[in-house]
């Protein structure tokens, strides 16, 4: 029992400063290189989702025009392109800043030469 209890003692010695304060700067490190990629996978996953809801505000506006064309004889747009996203249910026209939708994270303007172009505004 005794030899057990000597064995013990010269076994429970754990990590010394030196060793924990590598630890810490070796994960430091890691994170000081991950986060930029990490940062970078994030904004194009965003400008992603952007384009993807561009392409569903198109094609909505597509099959806008082309029942106007049905229906009417004209083929014309809809004036506000955020209603094909149904998310404009209370719009407010400012002619400074476009047609913001109801959370005013997208919004539809026509510029000086009448262009269309949609923003968004990244929370």
């Amino acid at each position: 029992m005794k030899n057990f209890m000597k064995y013990l003692k010269k076994k429970n010695e754990g990590f010394t400063l030196v060793e924990l304060i590598m630890v810490i700067v070796i994960l430091g490190v890691l994170a000081a290189v991950a986060m930029p990629k990490m940062m970078n996978t994030l904004t194009k996953a965003e400008i992603v989702a952007e384009q993807t809801v561009v392409n569903q505000i198109w094609a909505g506006c597509e099959s806008y025009a082309s029942d106007e064309l049905i229906t009417n004889g004209i083929e014309k747009w809809p004036f506000h392109p955020l209603t094909m996203l149904g998310r404009s249910r209370n719009i407010k026209l400012n002619l400074n800043y476009g047609v913001p939708d109801e959370d005013k994270e997208w919004q539809f303007s026509l510029d000086a030469v009448d262009e269309p172009a949609i923003f968004h505004r990244r929370p």
